[in-house]
């Protein structure tokens, strides 16, 4: 099993003007995904960006199992 299926998730709401709401649900739908999926993906990019000493670049698997 994986440290991520381990990790106990956090639930918060959050509040941002409409146009940033709109617009979030835009892309969310171009990706067919949910907006607070979305959303909690951005989250955890920007705290992964502000603090990198404490999350390390994850592996990231290509094709025929190389990895970066």
């Amino acid at each position: 099993m994986t440290e991520a299926f381990q990790t106990t998730m956090a639930k918060f709401s959050i509040n941002v003007p409409e146009q940033i709401g709109e617009d979030l649900q835009r892309w969310a739908d171009e990706e067919g995904r949910p907006r607070a999926n979305l959303a909690a993906f951005l989250v955890e990019l920007a705290v992964r960006q502000k603090y990198p000493e404490k999350y390390p670049p994850e592996k990231v698997v290509k094709k025929h199992g190389e990895t970066t």
